[in-house]
Order: C-alpha cells, then sequence, then structure tokens
C-alpha cells in the first residue's frame, strides 16, 4: 500500500512538471508538490483543534441550512483540468497506427465541464461556556441535476450536526435542487435536536442586563420550499412550509441555586414569566416567498445582487398551537475588485407581529451572522435591523496560498418592540475580521474562521461557506 501510494505521488509530481514546462510561470516542481500536501495536512490538523465559541454551535443547525439554502459558496476559477501523465513509450508512434493528437484547452475545459459531483466537509470545533465543549460538523455532495444543463447551477445534498459535553445533540439533513435551466428550485430539510442554551429575555435591556436562564431546546423540525414560478429570469415565486415540534424546560443542573430549593432569583422568574405560556408548542406555517437573484453565480457570487423576502403565517387552523406571523426581507450585493476581490454589503429587516410569538421566532441579534460579534439570541425583540460589510481578499497565487484569503467587515443594527424604539443609543455595532481556506478544487467552497467583536463581547466562529 506505501509503495501505491509513493507511486500516485510521483505521479502527480510528474504531472506538475509536466504542467511547469506548459506554464513555467504557474508550474509546481517536485519539492512544491511535496510542501503542497505538506500544508494542506497542516491547514487539516490547524482545523481540527482550534476552539471556537458559542455562536457556531448555536449556528450549527444553520450552517447546515446554509448549506441548503445556498449560502455556501461555489465559483469556477477558470482552472484547467489536470493533463493526463502519459509514458513517453506510448507517446512514440507505433508502425501502422497513427498518433492521437495532443488534447487542445479546449478540449480540457470540456472534460472539466462534463465532471459530475464533488464532496466537501469539515469539522467545526465548540467551546463555550454555555453549550460546552465539543464538534459541529458539515457535508454536502453538490452535483449537477442534469448534465446537459449548463446553465443552472449545481444541486447539493447536505448533512449536518453537533455533540457536546453539556448533553447538547443536533443532526439535520436536507438538499436544494435547480432544474430545468434553473427554471425551478426546490429547497427541503429537517432534522431533530436537544440544545442546552441560555436565554437572556426580550429586549435590548434585558441583552445588557447579560442574566440568562439556562433552557433545554428539544423537538423536531421540516421545512420545504419551492420556487416553482419563474416570472422573469431570476424572479421567482414560491412557498415555504414549516413543521416544529418542540419542547422547552428549564436546565436545572446549570442552575446555581441552593440545595433543596426550588425557587429561582426574582431576576430569573422574571425571564420565564416572559416565555412560561411557550414551554410546549407546536407551530405550523405556510407563506409567499419571493427571490430576485441576479448573482453572477449561486454560491460565490462576484458581481450581481440577491433579494430574498417571505412571510411565515402560523395559524391555529393549520395546526399551529398559536396565530403569528413573521416577516424577514434580506438584500445582498456583490462589487467585483479586480480579478480576485469582492466586495459585499448585506441588509437586513425582521418582523415578528400577533398576541403570543415564541421566543425562537423573535428576531434574533447575530443569528445567522448578522452580525457576527454577539452571541446569537443574547438580544431579540419583535423588531430587529441589521447592516455589514465585508472586503474578501484572495491570494492571488495558483500554489497553496492561492487557496488562502482574508476577510474584514463591519455593520450596525439594532432590535426593539417597534422600530421607532431603536435609538441612537440603542445600536449595536461590530466588526472583525476572518481567515478562508479552499477546501474544493473544482468549486470555491472556503473553511471559514471569523472573529468578530460587538459592544459586549466577541464571538469567534467557524463554519463551511461566506457568512452572506
Amino acid at each position: 500500500m506505501l509503495n501505491d501510494r509513493s507511486e500516485i505521488l510521483d505521479t502527480l509530481c510528474k504531472i506538475s512538471r509536466l504542467r511547469a514546462q506548459e506554464k513555467p510561470a504557474g508550474g509546481m516542481a517536485s519539492k512544491g508538490c511535496r510542501n503542497f500536501y505538506l500544508v494542506r495536512f497542516m491547514a487539516l490538523a490547524f482545523l481540527y483543534t482550534a476552539p471556537a465559541t458559542q455562536q457556531s454551535a448555536v449556528c450549527a443547525m444553520e450552517e447546515t441550512n446554509a448549506v441548503i439554502a445556498g449560502r455556501y459558496t461555489m465559483a469556477n476559477t477558470g482552472q484547467e483540468a489536470n493533463p493526463t501523465s502519459v509514458p513517453k513509450s506510448a507517446s512514440r508512434e507505433a508502425p501502422g497506427q497513427e498518433t492521437s493528437p495532443p488534447a487542445k484547452p479546449a478540449d480540457r475545459q470540456k472534460v472539466r465541464e462534463e465532471k459530475t459531483g464533488e464532496f466537501v466537509a469539515a469539522p467545526i470545533p465548540i467551546s463555550s461556556p454555555a453549550i460546552g465543549t465539543g464538534l459541529a460538523w458539515a457535508a454536502g455532495y453538490l452535483f449537477p441535476f442534469d448534465k446537459q444543463d449548463k446553465e443552472t447551477s449545481n444541486s447539493v445534498l447536505g448533512i449536518g450536526g453537533l455533540f457536546t459535553n453539556n448533553g447538547s445533540r443536533a443532526l439535520a439533513v436536507g438538499g436544494r435542487i435547480y432544474f430545468k435551466q434553473d427554471k425551478y428550485r426546490l429547497t427541503a430539510a429537517g432534522g431533530g435536536a436537544k440544545i442546552n442554551a441560555n436565554i437572556y429575555g426580550i429586549g435590548k435591556l434585558a441583552g445588557d442586563r447579560g442574566l440568562y436562564l439556562p433552557l433545554t431546546f428539544k423537538g423536531s423540525a421540516l421545512i420545504g420550499e419551492p420556487l416553482f414560478l419563474r416570472v422573469h429570469k431570476g424572479v421567482y415565486l414560491g412557498a415555504r412550509f414549516q413543521y416544529r415540534d418542540l419542547t422547552l424546560s428549564l436546565n436545572r443542573d446549570e442552575l446555581d441555586l441552593p440545595p433543596g430549593s426550588g425557587d429561582l432569583p426574582p431576576e430569573l422568574e422574571e425571564i420565564r414569566n416572559e416565555i412560561a405560556d411557550y414551554f410546549k408548542q407546536k407551530t405550523v406555517s405556510i407563506g409567499p416567498r419571493f427571490q430576485w437573484d441576479k448573482r453572477d453565480d449561486t454560491y460565490y457570487p462576484m458581481r450581481g445582487f440577491l433579494l430574498d423576502s417571505g412571510i411565515d403565517l402560523f395559524g391555529q387552523n393549520i395546526g399551529s398551537k398559536w396565530t403569528y406571523q413573521y416577516t424577514k426581507i434580506v438584500f445582498n450585493q456583490y462589487t467585483g475588485i479586480g480579478k480576485r476581490d469582492v466586495l459585499a454589503f448585506r441588509g437586513m429587516g425582521c418582523l415578528a407581529t400577533g398576541d403570543h410569538v415564541p421566543i425562537y421566532d423573535l428576531c434574533l441579534f447575530g443569528n445567522s451572522n448578522d452580525l457576527r460579534g454577539y452571541t446569537a439570541g443574547r438580544y431579540q425583540d419583535r423588531r430587529m435591523f441589521a447592516t455589514q460589510a465585508e472586503y474578501r481578499l484572495n491570494m492571488p497565487s495558483k500554489k497553496i496560498l492561492g487557496r488562502m484569503g482574508w476577510v474584514f467587515f463591519a455593520g450596525v443594527g439594532g432590535v426593539g418592540g417597534k422600530f421607532s424604539d431603536i435609538g441612537w443609543s440603542d445600536l449595536l455595532p461590530a466588526g472583525g475580521g476572518g481567515f478562508r481556506f479552499r477546501l474544493t478544487n473544482k468549486n470555491h467552497i472556503n473553511f471559514r474562521i471569523d472573529y468578530g467583536i460587538g459592544k459586549v463581547g466577541h464571538t469567534f466562529t467557524m463554519g463551511i461557506g461566506e457568512a452572506f
């Protein structure tokens, strides 16, 4: 087995030398080939050992859905397929036989385009006082639904989850399918979880206070989103269906109560009273979706914009315990800087209305990376907005350094019972930076490490794909 691997490595290095002869400026010598595998091994070791914080765990399910929802970045980089190494003896013209002409660049490009699926996977270490220490993970398979369809983006099937030493567990599976020249898009996902997390209460003042109630969330969820009406190229209408059956309970193992005492301190009792009606519920919704997608690539856009909006209508007449509405609108803008870099902008608004809105359906600041620098759930209310800008810097090298990149981001947002309640003193700014390492060859999918600083703390998060 060792000899086989050595032969494979030597073959790969020979291929690199051939490419070096074709492209002296970008070729990789034998030493460079070995350095590539050394650096790649060091990078993988780093991914398995670097710690993350609470936001990575809280958003682990969303990271999986992010694969499903198309946040994970994939884009053709214009690299040619590796030419096949042919022994010199085989290249000589045999008597009575014709020699095949060498492959043209267009032929190599065609071979690359006709290649099918590609796997991507990464572990996401977790370390947080609230959720404990453990591992979140995600894996996906990207493939063309129709090999003859050159206009449609790759579809994706994904699975992900997490486990920590405080008893938190989660597992989700799903996918997003693009077909018929991107006329139709279908998203579906489902999963179950038991998550031990902290609830700070409702409103900005509750988040500033910093007192939290440890709760256990346990249940299952299912979501489906067909976009089957394309009114114009890039403009879609559809619907979204959600089903969730959740139970909330006090995590008494995390409560520092005197022995034999069952009463909470007054400040924690106030938080429990805010959510007392929602400790057991089943919520069901259906509502319209609108999407205007003018990005040049679905997964790693360099130019264009995405406008995505929807209203989730929860009603007792369709099986939900409560009747309420959840509205969200998101706008992402992408501007290419030179051949490699991108300036990205994101703005979002959230609106929750109704007499009874479960705490997990309030607008959660820091959720879905809006904004990085805040633990998801510390600030939550019925209204929220968040804006941020991010510069994505990609290294110019075609060797191992070409897989690396850096990002720098900053933004501001706020939460309140009404939008008019959010004043200048209530704004929540954040900023930070991050490192990127490209995991795949055919598709531009990065492993993401971000450090964000907010008004009341910081977050250190990992994931697959860009934040937005």
